[in-house]
């Protein structure tokens, strides 16, 4: 199994809307169920911070949290052709550094009302 460095941009295999639907940036943990923050196109939510780069060549944030991801929706590949800026992954590494990590789901949860670490 591929040992993912700080910063990779993975995909997960099963990428349904509930699964791995977008790419993450690998942090922390296992390879095959990642500490990772989630790469977006959308600015929805007081979460998503704008990144310095374009990522698929549109403006992209991250939702700054750490996510538990699955293993079921693995195995996790890295990107060939996105990679991360090293701004962005200091970006990345300030907005989380002191949060405890947490699955998709209990996110959902954490920030339904809107997210009480963004106001």
């Amino acid at each position: 199994m591929e040992k993912f460095k700080r910063g990779d941009i993975l995909w997960g295999t099963r990428r349904d809307r509930k699964e791995a639907w977008h790419p993450i940036v690998f942090i922390d943990g296992p390879s095959d169920a990642p500490l990772a923050v989630v790469l977006t196109h959308d600015n929805d939510r007081l979460c998503n911070i704008e990144l310095s780069k374009q990522y698929d060549n549109k403006k992209s944030y991250f939702i700054a949290h750490l996510i538990e991801k699955m293993s079921e929706w693995g195995p996790y590949n890295k990107s060939d052709k996105l990679k991360l800026d090293p701004n962005d992954l200091t970006l990345i590494e300030q907005h989380i550094s002191g949060m405890a990590s947490m699955p998709y789901f209990q996110y959902e949860e954490y920030t339904k009302n809107g997210c009480p670490d963004h106001k």
